[in-house]
């Protein structure tokens, strides 16, 4: 069972950059999609990393300019994930947001079908509606008698998790027979670079990164540099788990983070109010409980 914990310590670690980056939006941004300042810090960690990668890692230019540009465009995509995720975070718990990249899997499969020539089996088709079915509970408002279906977080998070797998497919397009630290170098050359173009061409988000660097920009900076390590290392556990039991167990694992967000919350909001609040009554904590039981339950069916 060691490989459990080290599977375990992994979504944990990724449930803490949820935490960071709620508290980072609910005390930096600036009013209804004002978090372009945020946006702008984290291309800024990709410079960083970029330059470290570089300094370390030899042959940085041996893959063909084809990838190299493709690996910019998966930064670039990045980004925009990043863009829509922190648009769904200023509206809702970060325990509703996390469990919606459950689903990237499933554009996973969609995006190989097409491009791939993969096929879905009818498990895999079952497990996908069980997520989905979990997905559309947590999208649902029942702190309204109306019960409203909550559409911008639910757009939002589906325009995310699409980039995600886009990226995903392209990082693992390029990877396959190259050496992982290259890629990785042109990637996160490519978040840096898009972050400059941002900064460069979208008034908003530049006035906004000057006025968080002016009230916060310290811990900001830190707190991203934290959670780029929390990332890394989780990523670190994951594959130091896949070599002691099977790929399929791991990933199981994996899909617990939902749960793990919504308990750090629960604690957090008892004993650290001031670092995430969430909305604790019954008619809101019990669906949201249920949805990511019936998410974890979709996990399972998907992929075992």
């Amino acid at each position: 069972m060691q490989w459990f914990f080290i599977a375990l310590g992994a979504p944990f670690l990724w449930a803490l950059t949820n935490i960071f980056d709620q508290y980072l939006v609910a005390k930096y941004s600036t009013g209804t999609r004002g978090s372009g300042g945020l946006v702008l810090f984290s291309s800024l960690i990709g410079i960083f990393v970029a330059i470290g990668i570089g300094i370390f890692i030899d042959g940085i230019f041996s893959i063909s300019f084809l990838d190299q540009i493709l690996l910019i465009i998966a930064g670039g995509l990045t980004i925009a994930w990043i863009i829509f995720y922190l648009f769904a975070l200023e509206i809702e718990d970060v325990s509703a947001v996390v469990p919606w990249f459950l689903t990237i899997p499933i554009f996973g499969y969609i995006l190989g079908y097409f491009f791939l020539n993969e096929t879905l089996t009818l498990q895999q088709l079952i497990g996908s509606i069980i997520i989905l079915i979990g997905v559309f509970l947590i999208s649902i408002d029942f702190s309204d008698k109306k019960n409203k279906v909550k559409w911008r977080t639910a757009i939002y998070m589906t325009i995310a998790c699409l980039l995600v797998s886009i990226a995903g497919v392209i990082f693992k397009y390029v990877t396959i027979g190259e050496d992982f630290w290259v890629s990785s170098f042109w990637e996160y050359a490519g978040l840096g670079i898009f972050g400059i173009l941002i900064y460069l061409f979208v008034p908003k988000y530049r006035k906004e990164f000057m006025l968080m660097n002016k009230n916060g920009g310290k811990n900001i900076f830190a707190i991203n540099t934290l959670s780029e390590i929390l990332t890394v290392t989780g990523n670190l556990l994951t594959n130091f788990a896949l070599l002691l039991a099977p790929i399929t167990m791991v990933y199981l694992v994996g899909s617990f983070q939902p749960a793990i967000v919504l308990f750090l919350t629960i604690l957090a909001t008892k004993f650290f109010p001031s670092i995430v609040k969430e909305d604790l009554h019954k008619q809101i904590l019990i669906p949201k409980i249920i949805a990511i039981i019936i998410m974890i339950l979709g996990s399972v069916v998907l992929f075992i």
